[in-house]
């Protein structure tokens, strides 16, 4: 039954391939012109839709979108229109389309730079070779004056004005040769940089398939004559976007004023001029079902029994080092090489996925660079207060508690941080969905001075006899509120856990009292400091250890 209903689909589809190219044959081919209008971004890719205004008589037509990027993902294409034309959508065929020349006018410009540019250095190259045969033409030249001028001495008969003349002559030219020479050296140098440059420039926008590109045929039937907008979407890798955030704390009126950007990146192979933009938090490319649990077994661990190499190579069809060797007659199976398989373009579904609606026309080139785009810019009520941990660093640290009162959540991603107007520096923002509470820190504050010092570190004398010994141990912490507004400080501490019974700490004092203290030693103060305000800590505690004993931690 299984096999019979295949060979129905079979059918079924080979008369619809047959029909569509009997269809092709007799319809009218239009190669439209069409243009990006809307671009949806995601993070991993995009997604494109083109349209081309056609005037349709009635019968059937080829509408042929051609010169479109390879990066196109062929089962992520769409088709959809309306207009005065009564039009039924028959089919889309997607070919692979060999081109003479790069589809990016950027690319064929920078690659005729690039061929000037060596032309140039081929030229320069072609003149330090004249010079150097020159040079070289010259020096011959004086060594043969100078064997003739040494001749002439010898019999008592010299020119000495004639030879003067010449040897004037040939210094000059040589050193004309010399220069020029070095001119060229220069000239080469700055050329072979400038060529560099732009072999980088050309391959950072280059798309892998520079020569290829895609043609989608739609063929249409249209039984009514008219205008028609015909819509052509589809999703191209090498395009994403990552948000930015620039989070500036104003401490006096408890806000942060938040700016949410766009990082937009592409080098799908077509440019986005003028374009409606999308940006997605959706990724199409994520799997749409939950995973599976597999049984979870136990089992005692039995080792598998040594298999010599020469066992092994056979199995796997190696004869002498050679995958899929022949024995006997016998080919040895070697597994096929799998083609990566295309996924298809998902369904954004709004209600479950966040959309940022660019408001003005966008312009992002495929070249890889980022380009940014605001996004929206909103102030929010923060409660701060700081918390610093002199023993590891004499600073306190702004924290702003807040809930996230937007209508969408912050995405992670890289946020740049500000107290006031100093940059304090950057730092990666966890995801905070709506209405849900979250921690950020804003770095140290300069005006909240700590400062954490070691009082005393003293052997106490022990007893008579006794076989123990003791260490007394003093700290102080201080901080001073430098600020002209009241703030509110989290200190934290610690006092040693033993995790010995001989090993004992005794005699503790803290004043003031901590607010919080957990079974781990760390100790907590909550303290509200008024301006210019300073207070201070003290945490003393004695260990008592066995003599003669070394003790980790001390």
């Amino acid at each position: 039954m299984e096999a019979k209903m295949k060979t129905m689909k079979e059918i079924f589809l080979l008369l619809f391939i047959s029909i569509f190219f009997s269809s092709a044959l007799f319809s009218d081919e239009i190669v439209t012109q069409s243009s990006i209008s809307t671009v949806t971004v995601f993070p991993d890719r995009a997604s494109v839709t083109r349209e081309a205004d056609l005037s349709l008589a009635s019968g059937v037509h080829s509408v042929v979108f051609s010169g479109l990027p390879a990066t196109l993902i062929p089962n992520s294409v769409r088709v959809s229109g309306k207009g005065t034309a009564l039009v039924k959508v028959l089919g889309v065929d997607i070919s692979t389309q060999f081109l003479e020349s790069a589809l990016l006018p950027e690319i064929n410009k920078l690659q005729k730079e690039v061929d000037n540019v060596q032309l140039e250095i081929d030229k320069i190259k072609d003149k330090i070779d004249v010079l150097e045969s020159q040079e070289k033409f010259l020096k011959s030249i004086e060594a043969s004056t100078s064997s003739k001028a040494s001749q002439e001495i010898l019999l008592g008969k010299p020119d000495v004005q004639s030879w003067e003349k010449v040897i004037n002559f040939l210094a000059a030219k040589l050193q004309d040769a010399k220069q020029s020479k070095l001119e060229c050296k220069k000239a080469l140098a700055e050329q072979v940089a400038k060529l560099e440059a732009l072999k980088k420039k050309l391959e950072s926008i280059k798309p892998q398939k520079p020569l290829e590109g895609r043609r989608v045929t739609v063929l249409l039937e249209s039984s009514r004559a008219g205008d028609f907008k015909l819509n052509l979407s589809y999703t191209v890798i090498n395009a994403r976007w990552s948000p930015l955030y620039t989070l500036r704390a104003v401490p006096d009126s408890a806000e942060i004023e938040l700016a949410l950007q766009a990082s937009i990146q592409q080098i799908s192979g077509e440019n986005w001029d003028d374009v409606d933009a999308l940006l997605s938090t959706s990724s199409p490319a994520l799997a749409t079902n939950p995973p599976a649990l597999n049984p979870w077994i136990l089992d005692i661990y039995v080792p598998k029994p040594m298999v010599r190499k020469e066992a092994k190579d056979k199995e796997r069809g190696v004869i002498g080092g050679v995958v899929g060797g022949v024995l006997g007659g016998v080919v040895g199976e070697v597994e096929a090489p799998l083609e990566a398989e295309m996924a298809s373009a998902g369904v954004v579904e709004t209600g479950l996925h966040l959309n940022f609606e660019i408001k003005r026309k966008v312009q992002i080139p495929s070249d890889g660079a980022p380009h940014k785009v605001p996004i929206d810019s909103k102030k929010m009520s923060v409660k701060f207060n700081y918390i610093c941990v002199p023993k590891l660093k004499e600073a306190a640290f702004l924290r702003g508690k807040l809930k996230n009162t937007l209508a969408y959540p912050f995405l992670s991603g890289k946020a740049d941080i500000f107290i006031l107007q100093d940059y304090v520096g950057s730092a990666a923002l966890p995801f905070v969905a709506a209405e849900e509470e979250a921690e950020m820190f804003f770095g140290e504050d300069s005006q909240i001075r700590v400062k954490y010092e070691q009082l005393k570190r003293e052997k106490v004398a022990p007893g008579f006899l006794s076989k123990t010994e003791k260490l007394r141990l003093v700290y102080k912490i201080t901080i001073q509120n430098l600020r002209k507004y009241q703030v509110e400080t989290e200190i934290l501490d610690q006092i040693p856990i033993s995790q010995n019974s001989k090993v004992e700490v005794k005699e503790v004092s803290i004043n003031p009292a901590p607010t919080k203290k957990d079974e781990k030693g760390i100790l907590s103060w909550i303290l509200t400091l008024a301006p210019q305000e300073k207070r201070e800590i003290l945490i003393d505690f004695t260990i008592e250890y066995p003599k003669d004993t070394n003790i980790i931690g001390l």
